[in-house]
């Protein structure tokens, strides 16, 4: 079958560099895909984050790297809005959490969007979040127009109350995330749950809900250490701050019980949250996940709320380490507990414990579980992979019929089924 490559756009407010949060490093690992693959992808980029700039100019070519002058953000408001808004946080009132769908976005960018595609002529879009949703409205029903959704946002405020914690980011109605949804052909979920969901969500419209995971590194892996450690890796947002102080306060003491040597180490931007103290070594920003993993005899994750699927664990299983996780950090691979990793439940601090202490003391449960979970996390990429074709194989074939017709303008023919990357 002839096929050809396609011309590619990602609209997103995050950044795909410095690849330093997990969202960052999802959308830095596909667009890296599709261009190991041989499609040429181009970047519009919403000033939102800091980035850094040079180095998206070296990944997608400074000719592709387009800096939108539109912005997507909160809106401000007037004095009194901003009041009212906070007053209602503070008295718990729901709508004072919950935003419309397209309030963060400007709608001067879709003049914008489209001046790029009258230039580019893309055959596929990809938008970052559901709260951008708008810019495919900017392109041509015969553009493949994808939602790569990151998270579930209907009602996302919810779970940070639940557990406590200030609601962080975007959260808007079911109805509302529902719209967005419907405005795309092809909807990506990032865990099975939320495939199912969004698929009871979006029947009877014409949007297909694939699910789309992370895509991870499968590196050559070091052996863990012997060293008695559990290491956390994670960005400073919210979530990942929380679930470490609840495994310092609640979880490392009781290991130091039994094991008084054993630490904590914290690796990433976390690590500046916290202040020095016994059996805690901050790491700080590595620059290789391995100099992190490599650094401990376990991986912990002991976050206690989110949605999506959690990157930091896929990158532990790819590193070949034993892992204890939470029920919420385990989103979207549960079904591996006890094969490739080991679950327990948000609020137990003492099974925590006792499966860090039980894996200390038994290096033959250590090296199952390493090989389990490097097992799983090479399975899980070739699934991963396996979807993300199935996605674009019929807007390649489409392409790959009109370069045929149009010889003197085709583009350079590739086998779009290697996806994978390196």
């Amino acid at each position: 079958m002839t096929t050809a490559s396609l011309r590619v756009l990602f609209i997103s407010a995050v950044p795909t560099d410095p690849p330093d949060a997990g969202n960052r490093v999802r959308i830095m690992t596909l667009t890296r895909s599709l261009i190991a693959a041989g499609h040429e992808v181009h970047f519009a980029y919403f000033p939102m984050e800091l980035c850094d700039r040079p180095a998206m100019q070296a990944r997608f070519g400074p000719d592709r790297l387009h800096v939108l002058h539109s912005r997507l953000e909160p809106p401000r408001g007037g004095l009194l809005s901003r009041a009212a808004r906070k007053l209602g946080r503070l008295m718990n009132i729901e709508q004072a959490f919950v935003w419309g769908l397209d309030d963060w976005y400007d709608e001067r960018a879709n003049s914008e969007l489209a001046a790029l595609h009258s230039l580019h002529e893309y055959d596929a879009v990809f938008v970052e979040y559901v709260f951008a949703s708008k810019a495919l409205e900017a392109f041509p029903p015969d553009c493949l127009r994808v939602l790569d959704t990151h998270d579930c946002f209907g009602l996302r405020h919810r779970l940070y109350l639940k557990a406590g914690m200030r609601p962080q980011w975007f959260s808007t109605s079911v109805a509302d995330e529902d719209s967005g949804f419907r405005r795309a052909d092809i909807v990506l979920a990032i865990q099975a749950s939320e495939s199912r969901d969004f698929k009871a969500r979006v029947e009877g419209s014409k949007t297909r809900v694939l699910q789309v995971g992370h895509l991870i590194d499968i590196a050559d892996a070091a052996p863990p250490s012997r060293r008695e450690a559990a290491v956390f890796l994670g960005s400073a947002n919210p979530i990942n701050v929380a679930g470490a102080r609840h495994f310092i306060d609640r979880v490392l003491p009781i290991v130091r019980r039994t094991k008084p040597g054993f630490q904590l180490l914290l690796a990433g931007a976390v690590s500046a949250e916290f202040e020095d103290q016994d059996g805690v070594v901050k790491l700080g920003f590595v620059p290789n996940l391995q100099d992190a993993f490599g650094a401990a005899m376990i991986a912990v994750n002991p976050v206690l709320v989110g949605t999506g699927v959690n990157i930091k664990l896929l990158d532990a299983m790819a590193s070949a380490m034993p892992i204890v996780t939470t029920r919420s950090g385990a989103r979207g691979v549960e079904e591996l507990d006890g094969h490739a990793i080991f679950v327990v439940e948000d609020d137990e601090p003492g099974a925590f414990a006792n499966r860090i202490l039980g894996l200390i003391d038994d290096a033959d449960a250590r090296r199952r579980l390493s090989a389990a979970a490097r097992s799983a996390a090479e399975q899980w990429n070739a699934a991963q992979v396996s979807t993300l074709v199935g996605a674009l194989v019929r807007k390649s074939t489409r392409c790959a019929a009109r370069d045929a017709a149009k010889p003197s303008q085709s583009r350079i023919a590739i086998d779009p089924f290697n996806l994978g990357g390196t």
